[in-house]
């Protein structure tokens, strides 16, 4: 482990067991009150499509997704094809996933490929690319091949993720955007994980989607017949920039944690002795879009959660990866999809009808605002930091994630 990271998760846990120990809760100054139209309003959506996912780095991929030469991924994000693929080279690399002679895609879904040919009139292009081929060139006429390459986005592989800037102009410093963050994401060792799984799953306004990754305050009430209405709804908010983690101390009796990753258990130890399972332990949010969570069942894992706005206002889909550090066998694995299979069913049966729900009565207009609490200090923060966004210009916007957002 970095000096840096281990300095830093150190400092969240000794924190945190000294509020489990005094059972104090740190909870934010004040309410904050909030435009309903941030949720309703077309107009503001397409400023959000533009100014935050045309902008800002997007997490569009974990490293083992794209893990041999050739290996690619296929998406669209606010209405951006994207594709990404790694190169001959080993470098990830993010196009848009257009074919420079009319537009047409030149790649679906996932698998690997040395070459993608576009199916309209067969232009093909290299894993780096490279326009290396033009139908039927002679009757063509001339054309610069060197200039007709597939267009690159600015791409940053680090922590064994994949974050890309869907302008191919942006100067945006990514590694200040990510504020240190990624250094302690590279404790997980993502790199070298396994992909288990992935589904996509519809749900209301993308913000409505996030908000319920951003607090605990609703689990034992939505959540009662799943998690169990005993589970704390505290949550402990630390920040790196515009990115934040959530986590509670966890009981010994947590049958759910391996005793090496369970932090409250270590309390009487040494920090010396904490491990880094149990040092990081808790929920990751990636800002704007991304939630990455632990669990155990059938050895370690997380669920990469990514939330993408739709056409409307009023959709987002939700893609849900989980990955497993080592490699499972046949009972692992089946243990694993159960417990992926229960995150899909909480979200996409619980979280998401709600928020759904919550569009619907917002989209009536008779509520002006909503509110976050004290205890909510997760969507404070998040929210504050998107006004903040919406309201910088691209020149600001270096100096803006260099300077941060107070607390």
């Amino acid at each position: 482990m970095n000096g840096y990271a281990r300095e830093e998760l150190v400092a969240v846990a000794r924190d945190l067991l000294g509020h489990a120990r005094n059972e104090t809760t740190p909870l934010a100054p004040g309410i904050m009150e909030l435009d309903a139209a941030a949720y309703t309003c077309r107009d503001r959506f397409e400023r959000e499509r533009q100014l935050i996912f045309r902008r800002l780095p997007l997490m569009l991929a974990a490293s083992c997704e794209l893990r041999a030469p050739g290996d690619y991924k296929a998406m669209e994000v606010a209405g951006v094809p994207v594709l990404l693929v790694r190169g001959k080279d080993g470098a990830a690399r993010a196009f848009l996933n257009t074919c420079t002679h009319r537009g047409s895609f030149v790649a679906d879904g996932s698998g690997n490929a040395s070459r993608f040919v576009c199916p309209y009139h067969g232009w093909t292009f290299d894993s780096q690319g490279a326009l290396v081929g033009v139908a039927s060139r002679a009757d063509f006429g001339d054309v610069d091949v060197g200039a007709k390459g597939l267009r690159p986005f600015p791409v940053l592989e680090k922590a064994g993720l994949i974050w890309v800037v869907l302008d191919p102009a942006s100067t945006l410093d990514i590694g200040a955007f990510l504020s240190g963050y990624d250094e302690l994401l590279e404790e997980f060792g993502l790199a070298t994980w396994h992909v288990l799984e992935s589904r996509t799953l519809k749900g209301a306004n993308w913000k409505l989607a996030f908000d319920a990754h951003l607090d605990f305050y609703h689990l034992p009430v939505l959540h009662k017949e799943t998690f169990g209405p005993r589970i704390s709804p505290k949550a402990f908010y630390y920040h790196w920039g515009p990115h934040q983690r959530l986590t509670r101390p966890e009981r010994p009796e947590n049958r759910a944690l391996p005793d090496y990753a369970n932090l409250f258990g270590m309390a009487g130890a040494s920090e010396s002795d904490w491990t880094t399972e149990a040092l990081m332990l808790g929920e990751w949010i990636l800002f704007p879009h991304v939630s990455i969570n632990s669990f155990y069942d059938g050895g370690r894992g997380i669920l990469i959660s990514q939330i993408f706005p739709g056409e409307a206002v009023d959709e987002s889909w939700t893609v849900q990866t989980y990955l497993m550090q080592d490699e499972p066998d046949d009972a692992q694995r089946a243990a694993a999809r159960r417990q992926a299979a229960f995150l899909a069913h909480v979200v996409a049966d619980e979280d998401l009808p709600m928020s759904i729900r919550q569009q619907r009565a917002l989209e009536s207009g008779l509520m002006p605002t909503v509110c976050f609490g004290r205890n909510e200090g997760g969507g404070q923060q998040f929210h504050r930091w998107i006004e903040r966004i919406m309201a910088t210009d691209d020149a600001g916007l270096n100096i803006l994630f260099r300077d941060g957002l107070d607390t």
